[in-house]
């Protein structure tokens, strides 16, 4: 069981603590939903849950998210923002946009940043995952801006390796962003599948490794110069 997190006290006579109390709950919120879905997956996400486990009001949640769907997308664009950073900070390690770019492809398939293999499979992010692939299909026919906007920071990223890899010659010319776009659109309805086969038991790695192998060389294989 998670320890549920302690509650950041306001400070009502200076308006900057209040500033920060609030990015504070609503961070709060975020981390008790990242929770709930690592222990019982989308079925263990209700608003109740959340409250009970911030030891939150349900006006504190109402006024930061107008319902679950709200706090699904802040999770969403909290995930994101995260792998676009862990991404970049891999991708400046290595000289070739190719291999960078392949990294991203190959960390997607196989799990966010490995952290489901850390785990060992077992619960937590693998649970979290199957569960937010299924929100993700859900969301971009009913929430396609919100969920657009939670994907910039890693579709940008990516076009800026198909850019490099243009400016080096080793990608052919084309418009980076939209090739970013089909690339990760492949990856990600590839991966959807995968999680929601999986969903119920421990994930495949190995398999997840060949295929990430072949989704790459599919991938190279359209944008190389």
């Amino acid at each position: 069981m998670v320890t549920p997190r302690p509650i950041p006290q306001e400070i009502s006579n200076n308006p900057e603590p209040r500033q920060d109390g609030e990015r504070d709950r609503t961070r709060l919120l975020i981390d008790a939903a990242y929770d709930l879905l690592d222990e019982a997956g989308l079925e263990g996400l209700t608003i109740r849950a959340v409250l009970a486990r911030t030891g939150l009001a349900r006006r504190a949640f109402y006024e930061r998210f107008q319902g679950k769907d709200d706090l699904v997308l802040a999770v969403f664009d909290s995930s994101l923002r995260a792998a676009a950073m862990r991404f970049g900070d891999i991708t400046r390690q290595v000289a070739s946009p190719t291999e960078a770019l392949r990294l991203i492809v190959s960390g997607i398939v196989v799990g966010q940043f490995g952290e489901e293999r850390e785990q060992g499979g077992q619960g937590g992010a693998h649970l979290r995952s199957a569960a937010l692939s299924r929100e993700h299909l859900r969301l971009a026919q009913s929430r396609p801006a919100e969920l657009q906007a939670a994907l910039q920071p890693l579709l940008d990223l990516m076009a800026a390796q198909v850019d490099e890899g243009m400016k080096t010659g080793e990608f052919r010319a084309a418009e980076a962003h939209l090739q970013a776009r089909l690339i990760y659109n492949l990856v990600s309805t590839t991966v959807h599948t995968v999680l929601l086969q999986e969903e119920g038991r421990l994930p495949d790695f190995a398999g997840r490794e060949a295929l990430a192998g072949a989704i790459w060389e599919f991938c190279r294989r359209a944008i190389v110069a």
